[in-house]
Formats: structure tokens, sequence, C-alpha cells
């Protein structure tokens, strides 16, 4: 929905801070003027202006939420050239997607010890009642040594069971939930994208989409979601229980909360057999 640019603040008190600004910039309904600004293409007017006051109205909720670990920082929110601007702190590393491309799967031990710090994070982000819907590879930021970061809350709602939802996918990390307009959707919701991510992570494949998988269970009988210790056969069988229920289509049946999750993935268990 938009592109981001590494900018430079010029005016004080932050003079010369580096900071990331994402400008609402839907190609599909948009063109770029020939003086900077964004226009809407005549048919995709009514949808540019619902989605663009969308983007910022989750905007200027996520900066009411301010001080929470797991978002990068948001600095601020501007209308201009006829469209909008969020500016956010600069975060200096790579994606978790693009560590996974040049290098290919991750450890287990490595990638719960680099989890469990950002699920303890993520579970303030849901205490504070923000619902993110779009956690995938491309959307966690890996610093080092340091807890990841959480990117891209263009499509973070309240977590209200009374707000319509809008359809916003990324294929193979968004539950069936999110394939429906008014869908109930939650903590839940991002327990999938999560253990989604960590599952292309572990594999370096990514997850079968859940409406292909849908559609498999009811007319195959068959899920092709394949499991996950099948591909990583190093994995804990704790680990790889906790991220395949995380996975269910239903989501009754996946851990209801990152604190769930989490409880799953690192409570003290009995060792895999030898």
């Amino acid at each position: 929905l938009g592109i981001t640019y590494r900018a430079v603040q010029l005016d004080a008190p932050a003079r010369g801070r580096v900071v990331a600004v994402k400008e609402f910039f839907p190609r599909a309904l948009a063109v770029r003027a020939a003086d900077g600004s964004v226009q809407p293409m005549p048919k995709g007017a009514a949808d540019f202006a619902l989605y663009c006051a969308r983007f910022v109205r989750g905007y200027r909720f996520l900066h009411a939420k301010a001080n929470c670990p797991p978002l990068v920082p948001l600095l601020d929110l501007f209308e201009q050239n006829g469209t909008a601007y969020v500016v956010m702190a600069y975060i200096e590393g790579e994606t978790l997607a693009h560590r996974v491309r040049e290098q290919g799967a991750i450890p287990p031990e490595e990638l719960m010890r680099m989890m469990k710090p950002f699920i303890e994070n993520l579970r303030m982000l849901h205490e504070k009642t923000i619902i993110h819907r779009d956690i995938n590879p491309a959307n966690i930021i890996l610093k080092g040594g340091d807890t990841p970061i959480l990117l891209d809350f263009g499509s973070a709602r309240p977590n209200d069971p009374d707000l319509r939802k809008t359809i916003l996918i990324s294929k193979g990390y968004a539950p069936p939930e999110q394939y429906e307009e008014n869908s109930l959707q939650g903590n839940w919701t991002d327990v999938y994208g999560l253990c989604a991510t960590m599952y292309f992570a572990l594999t370096a494949q990514e997850p079968a989409d859940a409406l292909e998988r849908k559609y498999d269970i009811n007319v195959k009988g068959s899920d092709p979601l394949v499991p996950i210790q099948k591909l990583c056969p190093r994995l804990k069988s704790q680990w790889a229980d906790a991220l395949m229920a995380g996975l269910a289509m239903n989501f009754g049946e996946r851990p209801s909360s990152f604190m769930a999750l989490e409880t799953a993935l690192f409570s003290e268990s009995k060792p895999d057999a030898p």
C-alpha cells in the first residue's frame, strides 16, 4: 500500500536524524503526477479515499499506543501531496526474509533464542489491544544480537470484535479468517502469522496458503501443509507441536494468545527420545 523512503530530518530539535517515511501510494489505485503529488485514478478514487483514511486512522491509533517494545517507534503523521505519510525511526538491520533467503534455514536453537524475547514483547502489543494482522518474514527486522523489531502496521487494528475488519493478505502467513471481510479476528490471528513466519525461518519454505489448505482439506481430505518436523528433523517435538497448533485452520484450536504460545513453546517438558 505504499513506498518507504530513507530520509533525514531537517528541523529542530532532531535535525540530522535519519528516519523512515512511509507514503500511502497504492499503485493499483493511484499514479504519480508531474508535480510529485499522488493522484487517484478516476475509477479508484472512492477506494483510494477509503483506504487512505484507514491508513491515517490506523497509524493515529498506533501513535497513541507509543513505547511498545516490538513496535518501530512512530514519530509523526501528516497529510500532504494528496496522500498521507507516517514518519518512523530508521532501524538498521536485515529482514528475517532476507536472512533466510541469503543464508538458508535458521537452526532451531538459534531461532528460539531470537524469538523468545520477541514473543514476550509481542505480548505487550496485545495487552495494548493491538492486533498487527500482517506478521511475516518481510516485516521483522533482525538487529544482530538484539530483540527483533516488527514493521509495517498498515494492517493493524484495535482488537475489537465489533470493529469491521478489511481483507489484507500476505499469502502463506494470513490465517483463513483474514480472507473474510467481517470474520472474527483477534490475538489468535497474529499467533498464526508468527507461527507461519517461524515455519519459514526453520525450513526456508513458504507455508501453504490458508485458502489452498481450506480447499484441499474440504475437497481432497488432506492438508497440503507439510508437518514441520519432516522439513526440520532437528526441531524438538515440543516446538514442532506448538508451531503446528498455531497453524491450525480453526482458530479455536490455536494458542489463543502470545502468552499461550510462549507457554507451549518454552514451558519445561520431557526431552525428546534420543
